[in-house]
């Protein structure tokens, strides 16, 4: 991975990963790690302040030229808002260092990996995450979001459960259907594309289908059962005090406005000030209080890309009856006097 290795070496390590699926599935996790990370720590040498100092560095450094989803380009190459995306990965590295190739190569991968445990993804407020399943999926977090998964062998269980939001690339396997639980609503895929936004504060689940095909089903009603198409999207609408329960398929919608938020965007359409709240509280990792419950119902339109909190704050500001008050990471809105 350092192009250190000799041709011998090599051959070596070629031959033991193609021994198993073990040792494939093991060299793999190591492999995606140390691609996200592109840090090599000795673990003999390590000094962890400096190591974490090191690794920030190279993670501000990365400057990406572009990703895909389905063809189309989401991260322009720029360094502001990478990851956030890597610094999950980069972190496993200070802790596996040469380490774990030397685990890798005389070690039993079954003494390494615990199969059947669960592996758990999070994502703080103000940050995203991009991850790597053992299939070969990948998912694509969103602030304040969290997915969990078991490590089996051979791949033969390919489930997640997730709170918050999550874009899946799922990696084609006609005898293993990929299931992501979110919430009350249950999806299956066997090799497609698709964003799931299930954030247990709120009053909707939705799945949204930008390739490929899912079933999407409610758990205890199988009579909800049905199958998405591209540019199709399910709905479950929680019972609460203000709604009813339901559930509903809406089709023809541009899937692409519900995936802004991987290249650091959101759309706003008729979204309360209450709602447009939690959605900056999770972006801008800060706290929003309201002086007046009057304001919780106002309703914005409209896109936000790269523009900060206090431009955003002054946005609303400017376009309502709102004034904001900033100290630390809280946030007070209230009526504008006159």
């Amino acid at each position: 991975m350092t192009d250190q290795a000799s041709p011998d070496e090599c051959l070596v390590l070629d031959k033991w990963v193609k021994k198993s699926d073990e040792n494939r599935l093991f060299f793999l996790h190591f492999r995606n790690i140390w691609m996200a990370s592109s840090q090599v720590i000795k673990a003999e040498k390590t000094n962890i302040p400096k190591a974490l100092e090191i690794v920030n560095h190279k993670i501000n450094e990365i400057n990406p030229d572009e990703v895909r989803l389905n063809g189309k380009k989401v991260f322009p190459g720029r360094k502001s808002n990478l990851f956030s995306y890597v610094r999950i990965a980069a972190l496993w590295v200070l802790i596996f260092g040469m380490g774990a190739l030397f685990s890798m190569l005389f070690l039993k991968p079954e003494k390494i990996l615990n199969f059947n445990s669960a592996v758990s993804v999070i994502t703080p407020r103000g940050s995203k995450a991009l991850t790597v399943l053992p299939d070969g999926s990948v998912v694509w977090l969103n602030a304040g979001s969290r997915i969990e998964y078991k490590i089996t062998k051979n791949n033969a269980v390919r489930e997640v459960t997730i709170d918050g939001e999550a874009y899946f690339k799922v990696s084609k396997d006609p005898g293993h259907p990929f299931i992501v639980n979110a919430e009350e609503m249950i999806i299956k895929a066997y090799g497609t594309e698709f964003n799931v936004k299930a954030y247990h504060e709120d009053k909707v689940v939705e799945t949204t289908l930008v390739d490929g095909s899912v079933s999407v089903e409610i758990k205890n009603k199988t009579s909800n059962k049905t199958v998405l198409k591209p540019d199709e999207q399910a709905i479950y609408y929680k019972p609460t005090a203000e709604q009813f329960e339901n559930f509903l398929v809406t089709k023809g919608i541009d899937p692409a406005l519900y995936t802004l938020w991987i290249n650091d965007r959101l759309q706003i359409k008729g979204e309360t000030l209450e709602g447009l709240s939690i959605m900056l509280e999770r972006k801008y990792d800060v706290t929003i209080h309201f002086d007046d419950n009057f304001l919780k119902g106002l309703r914005f339109t409209g896109i936000i890309e790269n523009e900060t909190i206090e431009q955003i704050l002054e946005l609303i500001k400017i376009s309502s009856n709102v004034d904001y008050k900033i100290e630390g990471r809280e946030i007070w809105l209230s009526k504008t006097r006159k």
